[in-house]
């Protein structure tokens, strides 16, 4: 019989690298965000409640990494120029939201919310509520990545209506006979957000400058003096607002474009969906409901990606559009 090799925890896991690619700071602090908000509420006549609100937020000590490398500022960083990712609690987070709320009960078979809400969020985390990559384009200088939010929504008006037609018994017309029956039960209900878009970064990404320096997709570029020309045609914003940075022969990472981050209004959001249903009393505790919906209803064009590689040949171009109008058809037996 042979005899068995003893095995011990540490043979159990693999050696270590010699050289690590990846750091934190030892100072690195807990993250930590405060919010408040504040809400006043009136009724108004017409069965109206009307909320004025107010939410903020505040996060101190987010993460953001980034690459160190050698810069012309600091020359003896990295001297043999390991790609590694360092990693620092320094990051910051704040939001500020003052929103209106109009709700009307349902009376006399109507019933109407709608809800405003103007916000702003800046930060210089790269990405708030994620966990990427390389965040920051120079290691030296956290703050230069201080910009809109990525989860930045300026402005956005959303509600639903509710108008249960006035036919039918115990309504205003057609109260009585064959009419009332076919009519009574039927309703018409909806959605609708109305929002400004989201905040766009024109960037290099996978570039072989910044591959070779650990920064991919993270280098933005200059901008040019150009106007930006924004539309709300397919081609989003102006090529020629942006130029590439001039090398640095001494330092190849120590090239910087000057564009901010999230500067530029996305594609907003037209989005009406409304819906027709009939319900039918068959008996006391039977209902047959019948409905369709309307996706889309106006069937309004609605471009959700721009393309902000500054080397492709379609920056700045709207790359993709969302569904057109559709059709659902549902049926509801309930007893």
């Amino acid at each position: 019989m042979q005899e068995g090799t003893c095995l011990t925890l540490a043979q159990g896991f693999p050696a270590p690298a010699t050289i690590g690619n990846y750091a934190v700071d030892p100072h690195f602090h807990t993250p930590y965000v405060q919010t408040w908000n504040l809400d006043i509420q009136k009724t108004l006549p017409w069965g109206i409640v009307m909320n004025v609100g107010y939410n903020g937020s505040k996060g101190n000590h987010l993460d953001i990494v980034s690459a160190p490398r050698a810069l012309e500022v600091s020359p003896d960083t990295d001297p043999t120029n390991l790609l590694f990712r360092y990693e620092q609690g320094a990051a910051f987070y704040k939001f500020n939201a003052g929103t209106l709320r109009l709700n009307k009960r349902l009376s006399n078979g109507i019933a109407m919310g709608a809800n405003y809400q103007y916000s702003h969020a800046i930060d210089n985390a790269g990405a708030v509520g994620s966990v990427g990559g390389v965040g920051a384009q120079n290691w030296t200088d956290l703050l230069g990545e201080e910009g809109n939010s990525s989860l930045d929504v300026r402005h956005k008006v959303s509600g639903t209506y509710l108008y249960e037609l006035p036919f039918g018994q115990d309504k205003r017309w057609v109260t009585t006979g064959t009419g009332s029956h076919i009519l009574e039960g039927l309703s018409v209900s909806g959605t609708f957000t109305f929002a400004s878009g989201l905040p766009l970064t024109a960037v290099f990404p996978g570039a072989i400058a910044s591959v070779s320096c650990g920064t991919g997709s993270t280098f933005r570029p200059n901008l040019s003096g150009q106007p930006l020309n924004q539309s709300t045609g397919r081609q989003w914003f102006s090529r020629v607002a942006f130029g590439e940075p001039a090398p640095n022969a001494l330092f190849p990472c120590d090239v910087f474009g000057n564009a901010p981050r999230n500067f530029m209004a996305g594609p907003g959001t037209v989005e009406n969906n409304m819906s027709l249903s009939k319900t039918m009393q068959l008996r006391e505790t039977r209902s047959l409901e019948i409905r369709a919906s309307i996706n889309n209803v106006f069937n309004t064009v609605q471009y959700t990606g721009v393309d902000t590689n500054f080397q492709s040949p379609t920056f700045g171009q709207v790359t993709s559009a969302g569904s057109m109008r559709s059709f659902q058809f549902t049926s509801r037996f309930r007893f």
